[in-house]
């Protein structure tokens, strides 16, 4: 598949690469990757040019009105732009801009509709970030519930059951093996030194601020993808959702001017592992002058809908169109996985937790009432 206008972006990114390998490392340093909300940066630029404000006019104010931690990459910005390089090749050389937005902007810059360039890349991160969010609500809240069962567990085993254990040994009676073994887990775990518990406290307090500090840094999404991509029954969610994300943002790419091949591999990293090696060989083959949308459904990426559609639209010269009904696909089936997942779900762990929970109220309270009913 011929790639148009792809030697002219790649020459643009080779001076933006030359230019960014000469900046200097107190301005990369004082732009962290996670200063600036890209939604809304890309909504707020394109409602400023919209209204008629120069560029620099534009940053201006977002620095007026920006946080402490987004103002710094917005200062290497405005000083970039001062010294007369492209938006694309000073973003590119501040750090603190994704691959996608980038690219956004370098092929609106060859186009002259920046402002409708990252209006639709404010749409379609507004549109991801609902779906994110509906994914990780579904996974949350069964966390949730499952930690605070936990740690009830831990109080009744830890405090309450060896209390119950010195009533029960005064009746003299025989308890039940169950009781027994529970009455000894507890006495196990309440023997536990004060300060180990004071360790482990501490050691998951640094896990949850590691956690922190991996999402603001946007290195934690890529981790959880990984590890939820080989855990059954999850995995396919996971990989419907990269999917969904992978077709919508190459759509809107291809839309801003940038070529076919060029942004479906730009998007890669929105897939699962797995997904990623197929793309890369599929992308290869087409390069090769195979039709993109036979060498994506020979390797696993999209089904025999995928095929149908993306083979018309290469026919029609609208493969982004393509792309975002692909989308559109993936987020309906998503969104009726993740309601039949919760109605599921939900009440097996109301289940499971109340069966433990209770299972050890029970067994605290059975040789009470033998005792009571021998009396």
């Amino acid at each position: 598949m011929s790639l148009p206008g792809d030697m002219g972006v790649r020459s643009n990114a080779n001076r933006s690469h030359r230019r960014h390998r000469g900046a200097s490392t107190a301005e990369r340093a004082a732009s962290p990757s996670f200063g600036i909300d890209e939604e809304q940066f890309a909504r707020d630029i394109s409602l400023m040019l919209q209204s008629g404000l120069s560029l620099m006019d534009s940053f201006k104010t977002l620095r007026e009105r920006a946080s402490a931690v987004a103002a710094r990459p917005l200062d290497v910005l405005t000083v970039r732009l001062t010294q007369g390089e492209s938006l694309s090749q000073a973003m590119e050389a501040c750090g603190a801009f994704r691959p996608a937005l980038l690219a956004c902007v370098r092929a609106s810059e060859v186009t002259g509709d920046m402002p409708d360039s990252l209006q639709r890349f404010a749409g379609n991160a507004a549109r991801l970030r609902i779906l994110r969010g509906r994914l990780i609500s579904a996974l949350l809240y069964p966390m949730l519930l499952v930690g605070v069962a936990l740690l009830v567990v831990v109080f009744l085993l830890v405090y309450v059951v060896p209390r119950f254990a010195l009533i029960l040994e005064t009746s003299g009676r025989e308890m039940p093996l169950l009781s027994q073994l529970l009455i000894a887990l507890g006495r196990a775990l309440n023997a536990v030194p004060a300060l180990a518990w004071l360790a482990l406290a501490g050691l998951m307090l640094w896990g949850v601020v590691s956690v922190v500090q991996a999402a603001r840094a946007r290195r934690l999404e890529s981790a959880l993808t990984a590890i939820a991509a080989r855990v059954p029954g999850v995995r396919d969610i996971v990989r419907a959702f990269g999917q969904s994300q992978f077709s919508r943002s190459g759509a809107m790419l291809v839309r801003s001017g940038v070529p076919v091949l060029k942004a479906l591999a730009m998007c890669r990293d929105l897939l699962v592992p797995r997904d990623r090696v197929a793309l890369q060989r599929a992308l290869a083959v087409s390069t090769a002058g195979a039709p993109l949308a036979g060498s994506l459904f020979d390797h696993g990426l999209v089904d025999t809908l995928g095929l149908r559609v993306l083979r018309v639209a290469e026919q029609t010269g609208a493969v982004e169109v393509a792309l975002e009904r692909l989308a559109d696909v993936h987020d309906q089936n998503l969104e009726s996985t993740l309601e039949r997942a919760g109605r599921l779900i939900e009440p097996l762990l109301m289940l499971g937790i109340g069966l433990v929970i209770g299972g050890i109220v029970v067994l605290m309270y059975l040789p009470i009432f033998q005792l009571a009913a021998s009396l």
